[in-house]
Order: structure tokens, then sequence, then C-alpha cells
């Protein structure tokens, strides 16, 4: 399937945004302010019930111009034609609340994801200190040092 970059994007963040939700208990770790866990157990129920909440800003990183939001929103609907994800309307409306990544939409997702964390692992810098190198004999007429 030739996904877009855009489609990518939205795959990519909706299933970090599941697996943060995913992630939360049904109790808070010790030490975990309450308050602060309450809004992240609502969240997950929220999930559980609709899917993840659609926003954009989050999965970009930035608000979104008026075009983005255009194009995101044309990008959904193509993803749900393509049977990757659901647009789902918590109240009834026209207007997508939330998404729900289906099983192919899931995969392709994980399958990005491990993509990229291959690919910056493959950036990492070397640590030189780690790296043992054969000694290499010089010729004796080298190591005097004139020609």
């Amino acid at each position: 399937m030739n996904l877009t970059p855009n489609m990518r994007t939205i795959l990519v963040a909706i299933l970090e945004e599941m697996r943060r939700l995913e992630a939360v208990g049904d109790r808070p770790s010790p030490g975990m302010d309450w308050d602060w866990w309450r809004g992240l157990w609502r969240e997950r129920r929220e999930y559980e019930e609709f899917g993840v909440p659609h926003d954009l800003a989050r999965w970009l990183g930035h608000a979104p111009t008026p075009s983005e939001s255009a194009v995101f929103s044309r990008t959904l609907r193509n993803m749900e034609d393509l049977d990757l994800l659901a647009r789902i309307s918590r109240w009834g409306g026209r207007r997508t609340t939330h998404v729900r990544l289906s099983v192919e939409g899931r995969t392709a997702a994980e399958h990005l994801l491990a993509e990229d964390r291959q690919a910056e692992a493959s950036n990492l810098p070397i640590d030189w200190s780690q790296v043992k190198l054969p000694l290499i004999e010089l010729p004796p007429e080298a190591e005097g040092g004139e020609t």
C-alpha cells in the first residue's frame, strides 16, 4: 500500500497516542499525583469507548494552518476509504471527534514505527571508545620517519 507522508504522520501519531493511553494503569503508581492520574484515567476511558481524540495540533506538534487542517481532513477521509481507520463523531454530528485504527491501520502504523526506530538507530553517533581496531604493522622504512 502506498502511503502519503500525511498518512504516515497520522498513523504513527495515533499509534503513539494509543500506546500512551493503553499504558495508563487502573491505579496510580506510587508517588503519582492523584488528580493528574485521574485525568489520565478519564482519557483512557474515553479512548476505550470512542478511540483516540482527534487532535491535529498534538499530532503535528504545532497548531495547524487552515490549509493543513483541510489537507489532513481530506487525508483522514481517504484513510477511512482505505480501511486504515474509522472516524467517529462522539455526538453524532458530521465533525470527527475521535479516530480508531483498524487492524490493517494498526499493523501499518507499527511497521512505520519500527522503520522509524531502525532509521534512528542507524543514525546514532559511533562511540569510538568502544570500537576495537586491529593493529597495523608499518613497514620498517616508515618507522624511521626518513624517506
